[in-house]
């Protein structure tokens, strides 16, 4: 059996154990939660654990007010309700974005408004943002995404002189920073997850941030029906609060292993890597790591072909979001072709985060399976 065949035609896996588990239990995370189930905290309703987690939220991402809810995609919802958006108003938000921003959107009765992404990318072009706008139009939602930072300077310049509001979603990105402001409160109101799989991870949960105390009392206001209709546990924000601690460090170490990855797959055939646009000082958080694979000509990987073969080498590539462009003109507006966010949701392959904090050996691992598979392409 050659070692240069593919584990998928019945070669030797690059990385036999395959994908490193998440979410991480560390033993700080143990004695946190432990001292949680042995103060008799955990079964309450409040207790000093979401209380010391609003205020380190607070401090992390310089935000006034924090509202702890049940899911990122809640508090995409919050968000929106608190900046006031109501039904029959119109939303703007990119045609290639995470499903859930845009049903947070329709459960309130407003109407999506699509606007194209950056090319070879996958955040909101910000110049495409002016001509979208309507006399409906009460709020944009901006993602960054795929280890891409959204220009919200450049989008409250295109809004200038309108009181559309800022949904900063950051539900994948927490812990990057443009200069030095945290993402997540670039935005009149900013939106964390904390799911399974996510970069701050209690199984589930989510937060909304922000420094406007009408926004705030707003999503309060809607999310309490007696009680919190939409709550973070105790044992939740016991597991999330020395994740806090680590989330610098982690960010910075997945940006190296990232600019190790980019370099060392820039200039493979039918790939093209991920590209920076913000022009400041920044640092990205990367949830997933991008790549837009050709669409074969004559022969070649499909999509899903390619993604079958690197996962049989061990590596946690899948396919991207499913993207808007062909939802109905019932549920949306769509402005211009939005021809970019097509490519996108067409041609993304992504590379899920934990492998990002391995080692520089392992992040050359990655590199040469991608390198091997490309190289078999079926030409």
């Amino acid at each position: 059996m050659s070692e240069h065949q593919l584990a998928l035609h019945g070669g030797p896996p690059t990385i036999p154990e395959g994908p490193p588990s998440w979410p991480r239990t560390t033993r700080e995370i143990e004695n946190s939660v432990s001292e949680a189930l042995s103060d008799g905290s955990w079964g309450k309703y409040e207790s000093r654990w979401t209380q010391n987690l609003i205020e380190k939220l607070a401090a992390q991402f310089q935000s006034e007010h924090v509202v702890l809810c049940s899911s990122g995609t809640i508090a995409v919802e919050l968000a929106l309700r608190g900046v006031g958006v109501r039904a029959d108003d119109e939303v703007i938000l990119a045609g290639y974005d995470f499903p859930g921003n845009f049903r947070a959107i329709e459960e309130i009765g407003a109407l999506p408004v699509l606007v194209d992404v950056i090319q070879d990318g996958w955040i909101i072009d910000p110049t495409a943002v002016s001509d979208s706008i309507s006399n409906k139009t009460k709020a944009i939602v901006v993602s960054h995404l795929h280890g891409q930072i959204a220009d919200i300077a450049a989008i409250r310049a295109a809004l200038d002189g309108t009181t559309i509001a800022i949904v900063e979603d950051t539900c994948q990105s927490p812990g990057g920073f443009v200069e030095a402001e945290p993402l997540g409160s670039q935005g009149d109101v900013g939106v964390l997850s904390f799911g399974g799989s996510k970069l701050l991870s209690a199984g589930r949960g989510g937060a909304v941030l922000t420094n406007d105390t009408d926004i705030f009392q707003r999503a309060k206001i809607f999310a309490n029906r007696g009680n919190d209709a939409f709550p973070l546990s105790q044992l939740q924000a016991a597991a999330l609060l020395p994740q806090l601690n680590e989330l610098h460090s982690y960010t910075q170490r997945r940006h190296e292993n990232v600019k190790r990855l980019v370099e060392l797959t820039e200039n493979l055939k039918r790939l093209t890597s991920l590209q920076q646009a913000v022009a400041r000082e920044f640092l990205p958080a990367y949830y997933k790591v991008p790549w837009l694979l050709a669409n074969p000509t004559q022969g070649g990987w499909t999509r899903d072909e390619f993604i079958q073969a690197i996962q049989a080498e061990g590596i946690a590539i899948d396919s991207a979001f499913r993207g808007f462009t062909r939802r109905s003109p019932r549920r949306c507006r769509k402005n211009g072709s939005l021809v970019n966010s097509q490519i996108a949701a067409q041609q993304t392959v992504l590379l899920h985060h934990p492998v990002l904090l391995e080692s520089a050996e392992t992040i050359k691992k990655v590199a040469s399976a991608i390198e091997r598979v490309l190289a078999h392409d079926p030409v």
